[in-house]
């Protein structure tokens, strides 16, 4: 029984937090952050469709004045919502031999994972609940801005060099290089995703950090 009472005790600090004068050990919130994560990912995916509409709305603005009138909008993708579906007037020949105009996919959620990815980090954190929620809410649009980076560069990586001459002559008006097009992708890809929602976590959590590595602020005169 007194085992029992021990181990219910342990899991209710891990779930409710810590006290000031309890510091979380890095293996318990490692695992409490692991199924965190796992739950905000879930969140994250079956709410796409919605948190992705402003993602939507900026990309679709950015690109209209970019790209001018050859472009048309980016919408919602009728068959699996959390899609884009990028819509220009650009003729274009598809395989099947018809011209019509050029539209293409984008997956915003490439751009998107970090949400979940801080969502388990910081509800993993023993700090106060209002300060979770703000800092999920500074997350979520740091997040959103990255979303945007990434389906607009997407958008005009995928017109220059996937759809032949016409659609890459449309970027070339807009005075945006191939190497600059090349540099923001994988930026957008490979950099931004990950770091921005760790950079966050560390800069909202500095005294966690400092618990973690032992590093104490030198405090001579």
């Amino acid at each position: 029984m007194a085992a029992y009472v021990s181990e219910c005790t342990w899991l209710g600090e891990l779930m409710g937090g810590r006290t000031d004068n309890q510091e979380l050990r890095l293996s318990e919130m490692l695992i409490l952050a692991f199924l965190w994560m796992v739950f905000g990912f879930m969140l994250w995916y079956y709410l796409s469709a919605f948190h992705g509409i402003p993602v939507r709305l900026l990309a679709n603005e950015i690109l209209s004045r970019l790209l001018g009138s050859e472009f048309m909008s980016i919408v919602a993708n009728p068959d699996q919502r959390y899609l884009f579906q990028v819509e220009t007037q650009i003729p274009f020949q598809f395989p099947d031999g018809s011209r019509e105009a050029l539209g293409f996919i984008v997956n915003p959620l490439v751009y998107g994972f970090g949400l979940p990815l801080l969502f388990g980090l910081v509800m993993a954190s023993g700090v106060a609940f209002l300060r979770k929620i703000g800092t999920l809410l500074v997350g979520y649009v740091c997040v959103m801005l990255v979303q945007v980076w990434g389906v607009v560069w997407q958008t005009l990586k995928m017109l220059a060099f996937d759809f032949g001459a016409d659609a890459h002559q449309l970027v070339i008006d807009a005075g945006i290089s191939d190497e600059l097009i090349a540099l923001c992708y994988q930026l957008g890809v490979l950099i931004l995703p990950p770091l921005v929602p760790i950079i966050l976590w560390v800069l909202a959590n500095w005294a966690l950090i400092e618990q973690f590595t032992g590093w104490q602020p030198n405090t001579d005169s």
